[in-house]
């Protein structure tokens, strides 16, 4: 495993890092000791960074992975996100004061099974109050309860409004060979201050790993948007197309999944991407992407299919 600093942390990541929605049930039910079996693989295999929310199966994500990183807690960094669970149970209000922030915050420690989040993140990608996220980030930091706060977003202002006082650790943006418009701003603006990325989306919630067809029926929650009465059908469609031509640059020794991976991890401005994991097949297939590297000419004939800024 290869490791890079996350921006002005000093920590250092794993190349491949572990996104943990998968196991809070959202993408079809998850058993609890499939989950902390995922995380050991992760773990063996040399991922150090864990990134889940406490709206992930309202809880369910931060409490396996909590329980499985309780022995390792000196090895590894938590990352995990507020301002979402009102979304999911339907709460139209959210969070207005940096005493519901602290108190979430609160709750996320016990359901992790620590007394301290390596990296806590605003999981509203545009939110309306900002500089209430901030000044409860502050003090968490103070209180020793974060050691550092990002925002998960692909929105610029929203990224500067969490980064008004310079102390914006690492922003978690949605990249992939299929969506490149992160490319146009946010990207070079975290490359140029010192701001870690974290990659979500990396394999496009599964499109990347190149199993699925017209024919495809999804029963998770996330992708039911995907099926023929789905509101995002045609774009499914578009994107089965675009990763069709992308197969040309398969090989024996480079799978699709591979493909993915290593395209991001090209993008200089990136950190880590964060797949998720729900087997430890799965953990082990997504590590060994980053030993190896896409070579000059195959990214320029990839821009040609999937342009960049795209």
């Amino acid at each position: 495993m290869k490791y890079r600093i996350l921006g002005k942390t000093g920590f250092e990541v794993s190349v491949i890092s572990m996104g943990c929605w998968g196991i809070g049930g959202q993408w079809g039910p998850i058993k609890e000791n499939q989950a902390i079996q995922t995380i050991d693989a992760a773990f063996d295999a040399g991922v150090n960074l864990f990134d889940t929310a406490d709206s992930y199966g309202l809880g369910q994500s931060e409490f396996y992975t909590g329980k499985a990183l309780k022995n390792k807690r000196d090895k590894v960094l938590i990352a995990t996100k507020v301002g979402n669970w009102g979304r999911r149970i339907g709460d139209p209000i959210g969070l207005k004061s940096i005493h519901s922030l602290i108190n979430c915050c609160h709750a996320s420690l016990y359901r992790l099974g620590t007394d301290y989040i390596d990296l806590y993140q605003c999981h509203v990608g545009t939110p309306e109050n900002p500089e209430i996220f901030v000044e409860a980030f502050e003090l968490l930091k103070q209180q020793g309860k974060i050691r550092h706060y990002a925002i998960s977003t692909n929105d610029l202002p929203s990224l500067k409004a969490i980064n008004v006082e310079g102390n914006c650790a690492a922003c978690q943006i949605d990249y992939s060979v299929l969506s490149r418009s992160a490319e146009k701003d946010i990207l070079p603006y975290c490359l140029e201050n010192n701001i870690g990325v974290l990659l979500r989306g990396p394999i496009a919630q599964g499109l990347l790993v190149d199993k699925f067809s017209a024919d495809t029926r999804f029963t998770d929650s996330v992708r039911l948007k995907w099926n023929p009465d789905g509101d995002q059908r045609e774009k499914f469609l578009r994107e089965l197309g675009r990763v069709s031509q992308l197969r040309q640059f398969v090989t024996a020794e480079r799978s699709m999944l591979d493909l993915a991976l290593q395209f991001v991890l090209a993008n200089p401005a990136v950190t880590c991407p964060i797949p998720g994991m729900k087997s430890p097949e799965q953990a082990r297939l997504n590590v060994v992407a980053a030993d190896q590297e896409l070579e000059a000419d195959t990214l320029r004939k990839i821009d040609e299919i999937c342009p960049p800024g795209t």
